[in-house]
């Protein structure tokens, strides 16, 4: 079987407490060239999913905490935009309906082949791709332009030279407009979990972010205090 092309950099975030499955799955995807995180219950699964950008979750239905149901409701209610495929014991219809009702993009039953879920994990792939690249890889949002596959930045159709960490946050505000992330949540994003930074460290390069995008589209990404920044369409929109 073909293995994941690595400048793709391909992550996946498996959601699963029997300890015999999840370290099967780790290590059949990780054989495969994926970058995998895992977590046992689903309040933990939840929160790495709102916290970093996964390319793909795989995620059990019966889970300590909340349900994988519940986590995939409250990942779509937050505008993540993972796809999910369900890898569960529950397969009667009902079930399988109520998974793709919250969202899921395919649905497997355990017991399970590893080979045909590493199938699935690829046409899951293969059509959100293709779907991104049928709509273009810039994300507008007022004067901005981004580019979701590499890092270029327009104002008003003029580039502007952003760092990686800028370029991530940027991308991060662009995909949720109107959602407050945390500070934490993008030190997640631009650091990943493994290095202890300052939150100051993200008031810096959202200073810097915010000069370089210049006045008009440096104001629509708002502090909200105690908390972190959002993107604000209707800021850009009333001015």
């Amino acid at each position: 079987m073909q293995s994941v092309d690595s400048e793709l950099n391909t992550s996946v975030l498996v959601v699963e407490d029997d300890e015999n499955i999840l370290n099967l799955l780790s290590a059949y995807l990780e054989s495969e060239g994926y970058d995998v995180v895992t977590a046992t219950d689903g309040d933990k699964g939840l929160q790495q999913a709102l916290e970093r950008e996964f390319d793909i979750c795989v995620l059990d239905v019966m889970l300590p905490g909340k349900t994988g149901t519940e986590v995939a409701a409250v990942m779509q209610q937050a505008g993540c935009n993972t796809p999910i495929l369900f890898l569960t014991a529950l397969g009667t219809e009902s079930d399988i309906l109520l998974g793709f009702g919250v969202g899921a993009d395919d649905y497997m039953v355990k017991p399970f082949s590893p080979r045909v879920l590493l199938v699935r994990i690829g046409a899951i792939l293969k059509r959100v791709r293709a779907s991104q690249s049928a709509e273009g890889h810039m994300t507008m949002r007022g004067p901005i332009q981004l580019d979701n596959m590499q890092p270029v930045c327009l104002v008003n159709k003029m580039p502007v030279e952003l760092t990686p960490h800028e370029y991530r946050i940027l991308r991060q505000l662009m995909r949720s407009p109107g959602r407050v992330f945390e500070r934490h949540t993008l030190i997640s994003t631009i650091y990943g979990n493994d290095y202890a930074v300052s939150p100051k460290a993200i008031d810096v390069h959202v200073h810097h972010l915010r000069i370089k995008l210049g006045e008009e589209a440096g104001a629509m990404i708002q502090t909200v205090r105690g908390f972190g920044y959002k993107l604000s369409i209707q800021h850009h929109t009333s001015n």
